[in-house]
């Protein structure tokens, strides 16, 4: 297989996406971010030199940061800021929330716009932010593997056990645990070989960690499920795939966070699919016909009707 060229990241929202990722940044990381965030006109003007004598930081921390955040270096990453600030209205820059957080004076209408729009740019994000590679060895692993078994906690649960349904719906036997008990009191379910995938948004949860660890003692393969750039179970995980969605005071837990995650699972199960196109079809035809009987008329009934019975025009003939 011919290696998968990596691209850099374009982000459609650079500033939220900095704002969010502070607490995994270095301290001179964190720095550099606060000085783009308050002054981020400024910041697309200067020079690499410059923008380290403004943060009280030095040039190898501003390649540094610029990497860290998915850019080559200091000049890509200016450009991008650049691009940024063209389609923002600049002199609104410090009257907005970057994190797009419910305000007390936000009407109903606005706190609709508001959720809609964060969903929607965390599917976007999270598909800019994906690392094909990663996103490639992981559909290899599940792949090789006879088990595949899936931790989640608490909001991070619904979206294992989705994953769950999934493979299984495609002859992949596959396990969800929703707390670390249940999933270390099972760990001879997964053998050398097997995946382990955690969905963690933070990275840090000690159940996600402690599980992964153990899951990993064991010579079997981690994959991360992550909004953090670092994390404690990251450094863990062989494979991480990154999600881009971002919570506030009132949304911890938020439908963006579970959205992101699940458009990465999405795109994992279609593309294991793909892989096995004619064993998964026919699973997948018999999981339907199974759920077909149950609504009490078989599947066979339902497609003659459809074919005997074509739409009316709405002229009433």
């Amino acid at each position: 297989m011919e290696p998968v060229a990596v691209e850099p990241v374009r982000f459609r929202d650079l500033l939220g996406e900095i704002a969010h990722q502070i607490p995994s940044f270095h301290a001179s990381e964190q720095a550099i971010a606060r000085v783009i965030l308050a002054h981020p006109s400024e910041v697309s003007r200067m020079n690499i030199s410059q923008l380290a004598d403004f943060s009280d930081t030095s040039v190898a921390s501003v390649v540094r940061f610029s990497k860290t955040v998915g850019y080559k270096g200091f000049p890509e990453f200016r450009m991008a800021l650049v691009g940024e600030l063209s389609r923002l209205d600049v002199q609104e820059l410090n009257g907005i929330e970057l994190d797009g957080g419910i305000t007390p004076r936000d009407s109903h209408m606005e706190i609709i716009r508001k959720i809609a729009n964060a969903d929607a740019r965390a599917i976007q994000s999270t598909a800019e932010r994906l690392d094909v590679k990663e996103f490639t060895s992981t559909v290899e692993a599940w792949n090789k593997a006879e088990t595949i078994g899936i931790i989640g906690i608490v909001s991070g649960s619904y979206v294992a056990m989705d994953l769950q349904a999934k493979l299984n719906r495609q002859g992949k036997k596959a396990f969800a645990w929703s707390d670390a008990h249940s999933a270390l009191t099972s760990i001879a379910l997964l053998k050398k070989g097997d995946v382990l995938v955690a969905i963690s948004h933070s990275g840090t949860t000690n159940d996600i960690v402690d599980s992964m660890r153990a899951f990993k003692d064991r010579g079997i393969t981690t994959v991360l499920i992550t909004n953090a750039l670092r994390s404690s179970a990251g450094n863990l995980a062989d494979h991480v795939l990154h999600t881009s969605a971002r919570e506030t005071t009132f949304r911890s837990g938020a439908t963006a966070s579970r959205i992101a995650q699940l458009t990465v699972v999405d795109c994992l199960c279609v593309a294991l699919a793909q892989r096995n196109w004619s064993s998964t079809k026919a699973a997948l035809e018999t999981s339907r016909a199974a759920v077909g009987n149950r609504s009490g008329r078989k599947v066979q009934e339902l497609e003659g009707v459809q074919a005997h019975n074509p739409s009316r025009s709405r002229g009433g003939k």
